[in-house]
């Protein structure tokens, strides 16, 4: 991908314990970002993600000292998440771009059947979560130069600046359905109307802000077992144009671009990484 090999900034990745999220941060490392917040529940995975990232920058970018952090937060408590974006912010001089890759997936059944905690819960970390940091971190980027005069070195053209760039990750789900899978599918749909939403507030403010919608990713969170494995490779996969399922590196390509200055014409856009599936649903 024609990404600068010394992409400037700093970025923010939730969810980046691993899967779409820690393949985030290696991409960004591998464009030449050296500095990173990386935000997720699970500590352990924050630690791994925390190496990979240090490693490929350091293999990378040989000539600038790595500045990775992590920290550990519940994207469903708006108490931590403005405490986090808060600590992220004292850290860092600056957030350039804010990816929220944090989500869960639980097919609760449909609406008749679907509990209510099931349906409160998906909402939660899919939609509500994610909002909470895309506030944030858009508050944070209202109030900072643009990239072309934070970084002169980098060479942006005033036309391409921005002040910040977001990237929600939504789902293929969100534009088609499947069968027992209302909550998941309606809060996906929501990230789009707010990313479009957000687009429009704070174009003015040159923050961009789009959405990916990945199609079947071979990640953890698509793989709890290998039942469910087993299912999606003899049925959804089947369905795919490319008959595979996506890599989390496919997906981070997409993200890196579309939070890069390569994108500087495009926000409030979904951007489907399905392998075809959505064209032929």
């Amino acid at each position: 991908m024609a990404i600068s090999p010394d992409l400037p900034g700093v970025a923010l990745i939730t969810g980046a314990a691993s899967g779409i999220g820690r393949a985030a941060a290696i991409a960004f490392a591998e464009a030449g970002c050296t500095q990173m917040a990386l935000l997720d529940l699970n500590e352990t995975g924050l630690q791994e993600s925390k190496e990979l990232v240090t490693q490929t920058i350091s293999a990378t970018t040989p000539a600038k000292t790595p500045n990775v952090s992590t920290f550990t937060i519940d994207v469903t408590s708006t108490e931590t998440v403005t405490a986090v974006f808060g600590a992220v912010r004292t850290h860092f001089p600056r957030v350039d771009y804010s990816v929220q890759c944090a989500g869960i997936i639980t097919f609760g059944g449909a609406s008749a059947t679907c509990p209510i905690d099931d349906f409160d819960r998906q909402n939660a970390v899919n939609y509500r979560g994610l909002w909470l940091c895309s506030r944030e971190a858009i508050k944070i980027m209202h109030d900072q130069e643009l990239d072309s005069d934070a970084y002169p070195d980098a060479k942006i053209s005033p036309l391409r600046a921005q002040r910040g760039a977001i990237v929600n990750i939504s789902s293929g789900l969100a534009n088609y359905s499947q069968a027992g899978s209302p909550a998941y599918c309606g809060a996906k749909a929501g990230v789009l109307a707010l990313t479009r939403s957000d687009a429009i507030d704070y174009v003015g403010q040159r923050i961009r802000v789009n959405a990916v919608l990945p199609g079947i990713v071979d990640t953890p969170i698509t793989n709890p077992s290998p039942e469910i494995r087993k299912w999606l490779e003899e049925n959804s996969v089947q369905r795919t144009p490319f008959k595979r399922m996506g890599t989390a590196e496919e997906i981070a390509d997409v993200i890196v671009f579309l939070a890069s200055n390569k994108s500087s014409f495009v926000t409030g856009a979904s951007w489907s990484v399905d392998g075809g599936f959505g064209a032929g649903y």
